[in-house]
């Protein structure tokens, strides 16, 4: 009989109507979504399991998107034309069928259910669609598509499309023909499947078995073979561990069916990424910007000795003819020196060498070498391939040697397997770069960071770890933490704060009504997109007010920004929509066919600041930006003259694709103070929005997942807001640390990240001099032990000596907290009765804190807190303004406060010393409107300078001691407005534990790593005569 479509509808709807539910429930979202699904397998469990049950097809109409190997030509639009002719509709329910296409309408799935509500079909018991059917005529509509797997376009036959789908459509109710339409568009939104659970519920080894085999007729076939032919399909949890024991025994990965990929963890930070790895010894190896391959060799198949699959499981082995002579030669295939008989599958990476460069090209260099079904995309606008410019592959793994099943033992075995296996050509093949750290040892740190710093200078796309004592993947039953073998992946765009951003314009809105089905959203959305811009000709516009003329140069929709963002744009972009036809006051164009034209025009374009992984070339475009662009914050009180023009974007993109090429010391060293921060600030940072997963199947979290992963997933795309904090519940035990101070400098701010750099040129060094040594922000016990433990530095960036550690530890709060209180008295003093000075040094005029290294007890604690406080109330004193006005005139002037915070980060954590003091600015009582607080390294305490030192009033001297001891700055304004959209919603969204603030009371503060921010606290460009910069 076969298993009928409808008992599919019927959990379909179910996992519909849960929508509601899990809005108004308190507790996982995904418990009745696991609840529904359960019941539904407990009733069909005979149906299911019945001979005449095809379940491939049963799992190809619930998975749909798993099926990658059948593409259908077919999109909502084509589509609606199709369905149309199918029922015979006449015009006006044309129209009412056409209802997805204005914004605000329901997806086509629900406007097919809506049109045939109207006249439903009345169907007999014995002619109900069954799951065999749809699957039959799917795979015929797939035969007719070029971009189908080759095993399906064997099948091609005449196929009449109207013919197939009319047969289906008029046998079918108006609920299930809703759900037809969404399969075949191959995305079942708003409804999401968790996949793991759902196939549990299948049968229990059916998630390990996909790892193996990662197709469902591969894993179908495993399971109907012996022993597990035998195996109950949802056994209790201590059988299933036996029985998964024994299936492992019996499972081996087949030529001609790609092999599944392990789950990643995405490493939040330095201190994140060593608490993932569990004291274990890593293999750590630099991640390629390329395209994944599977390489299967069966020199049984006389036919295709040599298959390559994608990383989405297609064979795709004539896109990628262009390697086969490089995989040949590498693996001596045909010669003596082969090391497999019959079988091999590899793992690997291809990418463009460049013989003029020496080096790999840039990813965008892949499209004109690699076709997708026998066609270049999105190559028009660029170069043809250079002479000196070849396909390269960089081999990772070995899964299968001969009998040798590779994927079950550990990495370190694997990886002498590759090395023993491949043989490396310059500039063809080689095999991944690596290094082994092990995490046991208190060192770990050092050198992760140190690496990744590194990473970084040289434009790697980032680290990926992998442990080397455990095999590809851990075969575990549902509830055992199955953690091991999956990887880590270390990315910049990953940490808070760490990722390339830029301010660019949203010049005006799409609506595509399947998103909008995902956005839980109480009013009606007109945009669902919105097109990113920048102007071509901002010179003319400002200087001459010529009409602006933007180009359209990329789109950014759900996945790139909070809902909150997204309610926003909509809500106050209502007010500035404009119908392009009518519109007038700007010309636009479009960087390239692929965009989406705009429905409205925002008569005010929204100026946001994006943040991606880096720069990119789109497809079928000739300039630069963002790659996997993310909306931070929309910027109210700038104008889109503000935004980075064209020409800035694509040189900004330009530097920062640049590898040094001179020494690259300094950037690896201010990459590592970068990192120290991001470490410490990714619990802190405003929370935006979750990482989904790339497949709809698999977007809603884990049933299984373990506790302490904050980010898992099992795709290489960069989704949504990737540099967000790590989970809840991981962050549970360093929020009952933060908790302890919560009554006296309040709970988390609103802290946003600003990591703008700009370059700073360097003209005249200065000497190196004891800094503090006559400093009158300093106790007289604490000038005392500066002058004993002063000393000259060769490098003063790079040590800490043993007697400026003692000096820092015996700097304590209430020292500290002392020397605030006495220095002022007494500057104060000094200022009434002596003459007023017509020039001084910043370092007698400006508030110094050093912070404590250690906390040893609660009590210690909160008297550091209590002389922080004291030190923000000092910053923003009537006194201390005015002797602001002697050493910077202009930031007085402008009601601006400086202050200046040293940290020893060799014993403290440099984030959670700026979260602490952006908390304790939140809830300062007194301090002026605009200000600024540096922080730096404490070995700042050792240059053998005098404090009153003119030279300190000197830009060119800040420059320079920037480059050895800046770390970062917290910003604040509170006439500043432009994070109050949303920013409230956003702080608490992710964080309910948190203390709620009135909007009134929310005092946004940003970090800034920019070098050129502490040059603020020299205002003269010349002492004598005394000139002021810019004036």
């Amino acid at each position: 009989m076969g298993f009928k479509f409808a008992f599919l509808g019927d959990l379909l709807s179910s996992l519909e109507a849960n929508r509601t539910a899990k809005a108004a429930s308190t507790t996982r979202k995904d418990e009745p979504d696991f609840q529904t699904i359960a019941k539904w397998f407990a009733r069909h469990d005979r149906h299911i399991n019945h001979p005449d049950t095809d379940r491939l097809a049963l799992l190809s109409c619930i998975f749909p998107e798993r099926r990658p190997d059948r593409v259908y030509w077919l999109q909502a639009t084509s589509l609606t034309r199709v369905i149309g002719r199918c029922l015979g509709l006449g015009s006006s329910r044309i129209s009412d069928l056409d209802r997805w296409r204005k914004p605000g309408g329901p997806d086509l799935g629900q406007c097919v259910e809506n049109v045939m509500r109207q006249a439903e079909n009345v169907v007999q018991h014995d002619r109900e669609v069954l799951v065999e059917e749809i699957d039959e005529a799917l795979n015929l509509i797939a035969s007719r598509c070029r971009f189908s797997g080759p095993q399906v376009r064997r099948q091609h036959t005449a196929v009449d499309l109207d013919t197939v789908l009319s047969s289906l459509y008029r046998r079918l109710s108006s609920r299930d023909a809703k759900w037809l339409t969404r399969m075949i568009l191959k995305s079942y939104g708003p409804v999401t499947l968790p996949e793991k659970y759902t196939l549990e519920r299948f049968h229990f080894l059916l998630p390990q078995l996909l790892q193996f085999q990662n197709t469902f007729k591969g894993a179908l076939e495993m399971l109907n073979s012996e022993p597990m032919n035998h195996f109950p399909p949802r056994p209790d949890r201590k059988l299933a561990a036996s029985l998964c024991a024994i299936a492992l025994d019996h499972i081996c990965p087949r030529t001609g069916i790609k092999v599944g990929r392990p789950d990643y963890f995405k490493a939040r930070s330095i201190k994140h990424c060593i608490q993932m790895t569990s004291r274990r010894r890593m293999s750590v190896e630099r991640k390629y910007d390329g395209e994944y391959c599977q390489i299967h060799i069966d020199f049984t198949n006389k036919q295709t000795p040599i298959q390559i699959f994608s990383k989405s499981g297609k064979d795709s082995t004539s896109d990628r003819s262009g390697i086969m002579s490089t995989v040949e030669e590498s693996l001596h295939i045909g010669s003596p020196q082969c090391k497999f008989t019959q079988r091999c599958i590899l793992e690997g990476e291809l990418l463009v060498w460049s013989d003029k460069r020496a080096d790999i090209a840039d990813f965008h260099k892949l499209r004109k070498f690699l076709t997708r079904s026998g066609t270049f995309i999105g190559v028009d606008s660029d170069s043809p391939p250079q002479p000196y410019e070849h396909l390269m592959i960089v081999f990772f793994d070995i899964l299968l040697l001969d009998d040798n099943v590779c994927l079950r033992r550990p990495h370190r075995e694997r990886r002498l397997l590759l090395k023993n296996t491949v043989h490396s050509i310059h500039g063809r093949s080689a095999i991944a770069e690596q290094e082994i750290l092990d995490f046991d040892k208190p060192e770990s740190y050092r050198w992760l960071e140190t690496s990744f710093s590194n990473a970084i200078t040289r434009r790697w796309e980032g680290l990926v770890l992998k442990a080397c004592d455990e095999p590809y993947f851990s075969m575990c039953p549902s509830g055992v933490d199955n953690s091991s073998g999956r990887w880590i992946k270390l990315k910049k765009d990953y940490i808070p704060g760490l990722g390339d951003t830029v301010d660019l314009v949203l010049i005006g809105g799409h609506y595509n009504a399947a998103d909008a089905a995902f956005l839980p959203i109480p009013k009606t959305l007109n945009w669902t997109n919105f097109l990113v811009a920048c102007l071509l000709n901002k010179e003319d516009v400002l200087q001459s007010r010529d009409i602006p003329r933007f180009r359209v140069i990329d789109v950014v929709g759900r996945h790139c920004m909070h809902r909150s963002l997204m309610e926003s744009l909509n809500q106050f972009g209502d007010f500035i929509a404009r119908d392009p036809k009518d519109f007038r006051e700007f010309e636009i164009e479009y960087g390239h066919d692929s965009l989406p034209k705009a429905t409205k025009i925002f008569k005010k374009p929204f100026v946001v600041e994006l943040m991606g992984s880096g720069f990119e070339k789109p497809s079928g475009a000739r300039y630069y930006t963002l790659r996997f662009p993310r909306i931070i914050k929309i910027h109210t009180d700038r104008s889109f003259e503000d935004a980075a023009s064209f020409r800035e974007l694509q040189v900004l993109a330009e530097e920062t694709r640049s590898v040094p090429t001179a020494d690259s010391s300094e950037e690896r060293e201010h990459w590592c103070k970068r990192l120290k921060v991001g470490s410490g600030l990714t619990d802190y940072v405003v929370q935006r929005s979750k990482s989904p997963s790339s497949r709809s199947s698999s977007m809603e979290p884990d049933s299984h997942s373990e506790p302490q992963t904050p980010a898992q997933t099992g795709s290489d795309e960069v989704h949504c807001l990737d540099s967000l904090p790590s989970s809840p519940v991981h962050q549970s035990s360093q929020r009952s640390t933060s908790k302890q101070t919560s009554s006296t400098v309040g709970s988390h701010p609103a802290l946003y990240i600003d990591e703008t750099v700009m370059p700073i040129d360097l003209e005249h060094p200065i000497p190196k001099a004891n800094v503090l040594t006559e400093n009158n922000n300093l106790s007289q016990r604490q000038k005392h032990s500066q002058q004993e433990n002063a000393m000259h530095l060769e490098n003063p960036a790079k040590a800490v000596t043993n007697e400026a550690e003692e000096t820092i530890k015996a700097m304590g709060p209430c020292a500290a907290a002392t020397s605030l209180i006495s220095i002022h008295h007494e500057v104060s003093a000094q200022h009434k009765t002596m003459e007023r000075k017509p020039l001084k040094s910043p370092l007698t005029t400006i508030p110094i804190y050093m912070s404590r290294a250690t906390l040893e007890a609660d009590t210690l604690e909160s008297l550091e807190d209590s002389a922080l406080c004291e030190f923000l109330k000092f910053i923003g004193s009537a006194n201390t303004m005015s002797l602001l006005s002697e050493s910077n005139p202009s930031a007085s002037s402008e009601g601006m406060g400086f202050g200046i915070v040293l940290v020893n980060t060799v014993e403290a954590s440099l984030g959670k010393e700026i979260h602490r003091t952006a908390k304790a600015i939140q809830n300062a009582s007194s301090f002026p409107p605009r200000g600024t607080i540096f922080f730096l390294d404490s070995l700042f305490l050792q240059q053998d300078i005098c404090s009153e030192d003119f030279k300190f009033c000197l830009r060119t001297t800040w420059a320079e001691l920037a480059r050895h001891f800046y770390y970062a700055c917290i910003r604040w304004d509170v006439s500043d407005q432009s994070q109050l959209i949303q920013s409230n919603q956003l702080a608490y969204d992710d964080h309910p534990d948190c203390a709620r603030r009135q909007d009134k009371d929310l005092l946004i503060s940003r970090v800034s790593f920019d070098q050129d921010e502490i040059l603020a606290l020299g205002e003269y460009i010349s002492i004598d005569p005394p000139l002021l910069f810019g004036g």
